[in-house]
This record gives structure tokens, sequence and C-alpha cells, in this order.
């Protein structure tokens, strides 16, 4: 096992709802999926260090009556990364877009689970997702609608 040549230094979450959804039946199917669910990132890389990045990644999830989800959410987290010197430069957004947000979404699932476990319902775990894409350097395709996006 290796080190990552991203490190995360340090996270926080900017905001945090839960509602427990008082029209849920617990005897009747959750059908709550990806179409339920927005993920929005954003990348900022340090003006003064390009190896330094602050990723926020905004989860929220709203459902209509008939998904009979438990609870609805909206969870914002802010992670500060850094990558290893030796890590090149050409691949640096793309190591971020990918992998940042991937531990950020990892640590946002934990929280609301256990936020959730708190409340009058068994916690939902959120569905698992990948933030990869090719590296937009190495091909020449535009990137698909949906995407993870970079804010500079």
């Amino acid at each position: 096992m290796n080190n990552s040549p991203l490190q995360l230094k340090r996270y926080f979450v900017t905001e945090l709802s839960l509602t427990a959804n008082k029209e849920f039946d617990p005897k009747m199917e959750v059908k709550v999926g990806m179409d339920n669910l927005i993920v929005a990132p954003a990348l900022l890389a340090d003006t003064s260090d390009p190896r330094q990045w602050q990723v926020t990644l905004r989860i929220q999830q709203q459902s209509g009556h008939e998904a009979n989800a438990p609870y609805f959410c909206t969870l914002e987290i802010v992670g500060f990364f850094r990558l290893q010197d030796d890590y090149p430069e050409e691949k640096i957004e793309w190591m971020v877009q990918t992998n940042a947000t991937s531990v950020l979404y990892s640590a946002a699932r934990e929280i609301l689970r256990g936020v959730m476990a708190q409340g009058p319902y068994l916690p939902v775990l959120l569905p698992t997702v990948s933030f990869y894409g090719p590296n937009p350097k190495a091909s020449a395709t535009p990137p698909v609608e949906g995407e993870a996006t970079t804010t500079k």
C-alpha cells in the first residue's frame, strides 16, 4: 500500500439539514435513486500554489411522495487538499476532480448516515458514485454533461 499523491489536509461541514419525512411509510418500499440525488462539486485551485485545492461538495436529496423516502437532506462539505510536489502538473486537475470529490463524498455519506441514525427511521446509505472520467488532457473528447465541473 502506498500513500496517495493527493492528501486531504482538513475538511468541515458548512451546511447540514435533515428532515424526517412525516409521510414515510416503513411498510412500503423506499424508491430513492440517483435521480433524486443532486451532487455538485466545485473545485478551486490556490492561486499562490496550484498543488493546493479547495473542494466543495454539495449533496441534496429531495424525493417526491412516490419515492417513500424516510428523510430529506442537504449537506455541504469543504475539503482542503495538497498534491505531492513530484506529481505531474498536467494531471493535477484531473486527480482533484476524480479523487478529492470521491474522498469528500465518502465522508459525506458517513456523516449523513450518522445523523439519520439519530432519527426516527432506519438510516439510508447514499448510493456509491464515481467521479471518474477519462483524463481530459489525454483525450480530445469533451466532458459528458453532468460530470464534475471545475471552477477557478
